[in-house]
Parts: C-alpha cells; sequence; structure tokens
C-alpha cells in the first residue's frame, strides 16, 4: 500500500461551524520514507481567514482569493491519494475537512476512496504518554531539522511529518 503525509491548513478550527480548508499538501513515499512525489495547492475558501488561524499560518484573504476553489482540485487530490494510507498528525482534523469538503462536491470520503488512515499524533501519545507530542516537539525529540517552518505550511509539514513517521515507526520497532 502506498504511503502519504498530508496536512491541511484551513480558515479556523471547525469545518462543522463552516470553516474552510485553504491549503493541502500531500508526500508519496516510497519503502525507505523517502519522498518520491508530491501534491500541493492553495484553496481559496471563499470564507475569511480567522485572526487565529492566520497567525498560524499566514495565508490572507487576498492570496486565497486568487487561488482556485476545492471544487477545482478535489479531483487531482483524491486521484492522488485513493487507495493510499493516509498519514496525519491529528488525522481526525484533517480527515474531518477533508471529508466535508469532498462530501460537498459529492466526492466519496477518504476511506470510502480506500484510504487507511494513521494518526501520528497517537502513536506518539502511546510512546511517550504525558509528553509533548506536537509536530514541533517531535521534530525536536527525533533531531529533524525545522528550522525553515517559521509558519505552519501544509507541504512544509507533510514533509516534516514524513521524517517524523520514519522515526515513530522505528522507534516502535525498537521498543518490540
Amino acid at each position: 500500500m502506498r504511503r502519504i503525509c498530508f496536512d491541511t491548513e484551513t480558515t479556523g478550527l471547525s469545518w462543522r461551524r463552516g470553516d474552510r480548508l485553504c491549503e493541502i499538501g500531500a508526500v508519496l513515499l516510497d519503502d525507505d520514507f523517502t519522498v518520491i512525489d508530491t501534491f500541493h495547492t492553495y484553496v481559496n475558501p471563499m470564507h475569511p481567514v480567522g485572526a487565529q488561524a492566520y497567525a498560524i499560518h499566514g495565508l490572507s484573504d487576498d492570496f486565497l482569493a486568487l487561488q482556485p476553489p476545492f471544487e477545482a482540485v478535489a479531483r487531482s487530490f483524491l486521484d492522488f491519494v485513493s487507495g493510499a494510507e493516509l498519514i496525519a498528525h491529528n488525522a481526525t482534523f484533517d480527515t474531518g475537512f477533508v471529508n466535508a469538503h469532498l462530501g460537498a462536491c459529492g466526492l466519496p470520503g477518504l476511506k470510502a476512496s480506500g484510504c487507511e488512515i494513521t494518526c501520528t499524533f497517537a502513536m506518539a501519545r502511546r510512546l511517550f504518554p504525558s509528553q509533548r507530542n506536537s509536530l514541533d516537539a517531535l521534530c525536536q525529540r527525533f533531531g529533524i531539522d525545522a528550522s525553515a517552518r517559521v509558519r505552519h505550511g501544509a507541504l512544509l509539514d507533510a514533509q516534516l511529518l514524513s521524517r517524523v513517521y520514519a522515526a515513530l515507526i522505528n522507534e516502535q520497532k525498537s521498543r518490540r
């Protein structure tokens, strides 16, 4: 099964309250956890970016207004991820947004598209209970250079996650 690490940036914290996707980044990994292909797009959310979200990712309403709507990129994203193991940090958040947007377009959700979902946050919590397990904390714990991460960005975060995921898998193996 193909492995893809992915991340999203959004206009806020809740798709149920009307917040929307504004960026998707995904990286396809080979058997050695090396990135061999990428998918990246910004998305016009047609919804204002909240102040807290802007502080995290820095994507402005003016910039996002020039990007394609989700409907225009949904099929190419689904083509990239269909049938893959999708790896995300706090997967419930990212998959919730993606599935809500896919459903609004009349497209099948991630599981219906043959995706299996893996949450690295849940993995980290099992391996390192009672410790900080944010993506930044895991990069620091595993000695992964995250200095390029001045702000959150979906593609950069997916790339960092690919290295964190490999480290988590190795940590699991070493504990067996």
